[in-house]
């Protein structure tokens, strides 16, 4: 008794001594001394290299929640819907233009050329000419039925789901089958023994929520003779065996592949919701950059024909002695100008629809047209903390952030409890058949049972050890991704109100711009029929009404761009079909009926 007393004591000593703080000052301690040598013998000098952590508190309920709250954005205004428009009952088709540009004569131009190159052909074209018109919606719905990237989130979304259905079988009642056919035999030594056995054994194995594990057994042996000097037999038995951990490995710790399996899940289908989001406003944004480039062409066109009226009427007034040739020569300079400028444009336009094709799923190869279409656009009018208040409560990215938090506090209690001492309840009992019975005849006599308790002592516990110190490590981590991850949305939220702002003053603008352009041109060209204008000030007037056009062209798409940009990044674009043209748009399953 007097040596299994201090026996008892230093044990209880050494297992209150090895507290989880007590373990993070051990790690600590070797680790600076580690890095100190080091670095000393690395650089002939040792940095600052301490990393300080607060124990983290306990966690909340919150973070055993397996499917995390998400904020759901309330109905708002379309931020872009198809325009209504009534047509008027007038004749059907295609109206010519209503008068060319005029040369110096008082005619019009007759260059077969320019005409080709700016008038389509009035009629409907051949069946083997036709090519599918796209407008915005039908980009988006052909995208989300055939992008590659698009599929891929598919995917991955599918793939953590999977996981989810793994481990939620892993804590389901589990059966479990198995046969062994093994032929045993000798020589003389052994009076050529032979004989084949049979083992079957069948059960159900269940891991508990708690910890722990019960399985139930059955197994039966049968022993066949193949010599004469073997025996036949047959043994069975059912077993029920268990054990329940309580102190290591007990409670809500048993649960975390589970609990983090299903959180993972949420995550990852906020962070689809986010890429449908981006994926939308993407597509958008290439598809209105595409009618800016349309109409920058149509301009181009419009500016080669006026270009080549203006040749033609100061070749004229050279004609009649009002001009010099040089005025001749200016103004057929700057035709070739903008007939090479309208060839780039139209490379640059087919480059851009190659690359967005690419982008929607579709091959190279096949004919495609962006068609316009009329929208009504819906400018968000919020001030910068209400919108920063906005995306602080709907940012699917931001709420994520938020949880992973819970997580690394999660994982800070987990690696806590692993450096507990274990101690784990074991017990099993068994019935089997007396022997030369039938396998079927199971005797309660033959009842056997047996209990116990095992204790390990946290004598080595390094690697728990290390592990409890990277969670503090990755808990703080957690806690300044999040407050990184707060400012990035509060710096992306000013930014696309700012955007959002000046495209709304761009676009009126460029509106004011053009008017002034159109009237500079009727002045110069005024000027230049009462002979008063040189040519260049023409010219000039005629490329500043391009210039204007393009710009007016580039405001306008940008400030679509700009709303489904500024919606995006405060958490506030839905995409459910219930939410407009929009949703319908990114909707598989009603285009999927709808085909």
């Amino acid at each position: 008794m007097r040596l299994k007393l201090p026996l008892i004591i230093t044990l209880i000593v050494a297992v209150a001594g090895c507290s989880p703080e007590s373990y993070r000052r051990s790690a600590d301690l070797q680790v600076s001394d580690l890095l100190r040598d080091r670095t000393q013998r690395t650089l002939s000098y040792s940095p600052q290299t301490a990393v300080p952590t607060d124990p983290a508190p306990r966690p909340s309920p919150r973070a055993y929640e397996r499917i995390p709250l998400s904020p759901i954005p309330p109905p708002s205004p379309e931020p872009i819907r198809r325009e209504k428009v009534q047509l008027p009952l007038v004749p059907l088709g295609p109206e010519a233009p209503d008068s060319l540009p005029p040369t110096a004569e008082g005619g019009v131009s007759d260059s077969a050329a320019y005409r080709a190159m700016i008038w389509a052909p009035l009629g409907p074209p051949v069946p083997s000419e036709l090519t599918p018109r796209f407008d915005l919606f039908a980009c988006i719905e052909y995208a989300v039925q055939h992008s590659r990237s698009y599929q891929d989130q598919m995917e991955n979304l599918y793939l953590s789901a999977l996981d989810v259905t793994l481990e939620r079988h892993l804590f389901s009642a589990r059966p479990f089958a198995r046969t062994d056919v093994n032929f045993s035999g000798g020589q003389a030594a052994v009076d050529y023994r032979a004989a084949l056995n049979v083992s079957n054994s069948a059960g159900v194995r269940q891991r508990l929520p708690w910890g722990g594990e019960v399985v139930a057994q059955g197994l039966v042996d049968f022993v066949r003779a193949i010599s004469d000097n073997a025996v036949d037999g047959e043994s069975a038995s059912v077993t029920l065996s268990g054990s329940l951990p309580l102190l290591r490995g007990a409670g809500m710790v048993n649960l975390e592949s589970l609990i983090r399996s299903e959180r993972q899940l949420i995550y990852d289908v906020r962070a689809f919701e986010d890429f449908r989001r981006s994926f939308a406003v993407d597509i958008a944004s290439r598809y209105f950059a595409l009618l800016a480039s349309q109409q920058g062409l149509v301009n181009r066109r419009l500016n080669l024909l006026n270009l080549a009226s203006i040749t033609e009427r100061t070749q004229a007034l050279y004609d009649a002695g009002r001009l010099s040739f040089l005025e001749v020569q200016r103004a057929l300079q700057e035709r070739l100008s903008a007939e090479s400028d309208l060839i780039n444009a139209e490379e640059a336009y087919q480059s851009a629809l190659d690359n967005f094709k690419l982008v929607l799923g579709m091959p190279v190869t096949e004919r495609m047209d962006v068609a316009p279409i009329a929208l009504d656009v819906t400018v968000p009018s919020v001030t910068v903390d209400e919108a920063i208040e906005l995306a602080y409560r709907y940012r699917l990215d931001l709420k994520t952030a938020e949880d992973r938090v819970e997580d690394a506090r999660r994982s800070v209690a987990n690696a806590r409890n692993s450096l507990l001492p274990s101690l784990d309840l074991r017990a099993s009992s068994r019935l089997t058949n007396e022997a030369g019975e039938d396998f079927t005849q199971l005797e309660g006599d033959t009842l056997t049972y047996s209990a116990g308790v095992s204790l390990d002592l946290p004598i080595d516990r390094v690697s728990e050890r290390n592990s409890y110190r990277r969670a503090l490590i990755s808990y703080e981590r957690s806690r300044r991704n999040l407050e990184a991850q707060r400012d990035r949305v509060i710096a992306s939220v000013r930014d696309a109100l700012r955007s959002l702002r000046a495209a709304q003053t761009s676009v009126q603008i460029e509106r004011r711009s053009i008017e002034l352009a159109n009237r500079r041109l009727d002045l110069a060209n005024e000027r230049l029929r009462q002979g008063g204008l040189s040519s260049r000030d023409l010219v000039e007037a005629q490329n500043s009404l391009l210039a204007a056009q393009d710009r007016y062209e580039r405001a306008r798409a940008q400030l679509q761009i700009r709303i489904l940009e500024f919606m995006r990044d405060t958490g506030t674009l839905r995409l459910d079909p219930a939410a407009g043209a929009l949703g319908r748009a990114m909707d598989r399953q009603s285009l999927g009926d709808r085909s």
